[in-house]
């Protein structure tokens, strides 16, 4: 036990008093217990109990059987579901995910043994304070990630549990303790009975935390070996500094981040890769075309920069532009060399692309001041619409001024 003391939300601390109330224990426990005394604001609130999932189902007025089968009920507290889980010992992992069996425990101190990482591993509650019985405590003071118990145990059991120690590194800026690191590398080719759904979870968090450098981690251990082979070879190559550097350098925007990790391949490679860790189409199209489209020139006139937004979409251009700075600070930092000339060519090229939005200019046919319906009224049919729109387009792009009904009919005989 020991004196820290963490301000729990009130309906955390009404789980628990109406579970201490019927005769039972109930602790706060895990992630919420280590971001509360980090200082960081946990995202959600998981409460352990000595209490059996049949009785927590009657200490409260809904409830939800979430995973009853392994002791977790949800509570609902108003519209806020916590979960509730019975001590337990777990049974054997066949799946590498999920225990065979379970058995429901009255000791807190079972629960806490199965659990990942020491940081992990401790419960509170302001009966009798914080229960650390692996010195997470110690491991916070450490910055150390460290399975609890037996390395290779833990990580037989879930193998996921290897990719979330280097995610944990990352996001709170952790060593690895070395057991624990070398239990991953002994393990790593258990990751292939990983989904890659699961993998992609704990990757993206990893590259959008404030160490996304830490994901060299992943090729140390060689977790990406076999199952992100692209990936690796980055980490192991010579363009390895350059990708994590640009990751430091990118925005915090999960499409900038994999562009950055990617950004040495081919647009083919790059695609792949996304399309293998079941990314949405989204960020597939649009980070691929980042790592495609990093060589584009635009030249510092507002035509261009008009033809760019049309060729391109405002969005992606957008993104183009903040890639290619994080592109020139990259190479600033790996060189020593300060790019003042192409730093002022996109400051220019951004400000352009600032006033046109702005101002409103036509970049689109859609913005035309003249519609395909009054070209078939003018006579024309057919792809002659669509040939003549697109010249307009170009003619209007070069000078916006010219983008008035009256004076697009005009040209319409010229440009047929």
């Amino acid at each position: 036990m020991s004196d820290y003391k963490i301000n729990l939300p009130k309906e955390v601390q009404d789980i628990i008093t109406t579970i201490e109330e019927h005769g039972c224990e109930a602790y706060a426990v895990g992630g919420c217990v280590r971001d509360s005394i980090l200082g960081r604001n946990p995202d959600d609130w998981d409460i352990t109990t000595s209490a059996v999932p049949g009785d927590v189902k009657t200490f409260f007025r809904k409830t939800i059987d979430t995973g009853i089968k392994h002791g977790t009920v949800t509570v609902m507290m108003g519209k806020t579901g916590y979960e509730v889980t019975t001590y337990r010992i777990d049974g054997e992992y066949k799946d590498g995910r999920h225990p065979e069996n379970v058995e429901f425990s009255a000791n807190i101190v079972d629960d806490l043994k199965r659990r990942d990482f020491t940081i992990n591993a401790m419960a509170y509650n302001e009966k009798h304070g914080l229960v650390d019985e692996f010195d997470g405590i110690g491991d916070l003071k450490r910055k150390l990630i460290k399975c609890v118990g037996n390395s290779d145990e833990r990580f037989t059991e879930d193998a996921l549990r290897m990719m979330r120690a280097i995610r944990f590194s990352a996001q709170l800026g952790f060593d690895i303790e070395k057991n624990t690191f070398d239990a991953i590398a002994k393990l790593a080719p258990s990751i292939r009975q990983v989904s890659m759904e699961r993998v992609q979870v704990e990757l993206v968090k990893t590259i959008m935390s404030d160490n996304p450098d830490y994901v060299i981690f992943y090729e140390q251990t060689g977790l990406f070996k076999e199952i992100l082979p692209v990936i690796h070879e980055i980490l192991s190559g010579k363009y390895a500094k350059n990708a994590m550097t640009m990751m430091k350098k990118s925005e915090k925007n999960t499409v900038l981040r994999y562009a950055a990790l990617l950004n040495s391949v081919n647009e083919e490679k790059a695609r792949q890769t996304l399309k293998s860790l079941k990314l949405d189409n989204y960020t597939i199209d649009t980070a691929s075309k980042l790592v495609a489209y990093q060589k584009v020139s635009i030249d510092e006139n507002e035509p261009s920069v008009r033809e760019a937004l049309h060729k391109y979409g405002k969005d992606l251009l957008k993104l183009m532009l903040v890639h290619e700075r994080a592109i020139i600070e990259t190479k600033e930092e790996i060189t020593g060399i300060t790019m003042p000339a192409r730093r002022k060519h996109l400051l220019i090229i951004e400000h352009m692309y600032k006033d046109i939005l702005e101002r409103g200019d036509c970049i689109s046919i859609k913005d035309l001041d003249i519609t395909g319906n009054d070209l078939m009224e003018y006579g024309l049919k057919g792809p002659q619409i669509g040939k003549t729109l697109n010249e307009l387009l170009q003619i209007v792009i070069e000078n916006p001024k010219l983008n008035e009904k009256a004076t697009l009919i005009g040209m319409i005989e010229h440009v047929n």
